[in-house]
């Protein structure tokens, strides 16, 4: 299976969080753009291309919720993966049922944020057709 590098979007408030995860994932081979609010977050997504956002719940201004409903308004085609420090098994199961792609608890290891990372594009690769089933059947272990 060819192996699609995720565009991603970091969306967190916590600058030391947000720089070292764009750092990590960076170094995982991925294209990463920070934005440290929603509105610089859409303000992004409107002018570049991404294929997950990786979305922090918690932030002044326009809430992490309040900007994936602004996503999913806008249109935009990404995968959305919520980070929070804060469990409310509620939201979760909010976020999940109006679309978000998964939430992961902060601090979430590395491996699991590629792992959900390479989930999430995979997905949108088989919405847009690019990969079959068979394909994401037979090579998800191979990285």
């Amino acid at each position: 299976m060819t192996i699609h590098k995720a565009r991603i979007l970091v969306v967190d408030d916590e600058e030391r969080f947000r720089k070292s995860l764009c750092r990590l994932l960076r170094a995982e081979g991925y294209t990463v753009e920070p934005a440290e609010n929603g509105h610089e977050a859409l303000n992004k997504l409107a002018t570049n291309q991404f294929d997950v956002v990786l979305l922090d719940m918690k932030m002044p201004g326009m809430s992490g919720a309040e900007t994936f409903s602004e996503i999913q308004l806008q249109g935009f085609d990404v995968e959305t993966v919520c980070l929070t420090g804060h469990t409310s098994i509620t939201d979760a199961m909010k976020l999940l049922h109006n679309g978000v792609f998964d939430y992961l608890l902060k601090p979430a290891s590395l491996p699991e944020i590629v792992e959900t990372v390479q989930r999430a594009m995979e997905r949108k690769l088989l919405r847009h057709g690019a990969i079959g089933m068979s394909e994401l059947i037979g090579g998800s272990a191979d990285k």
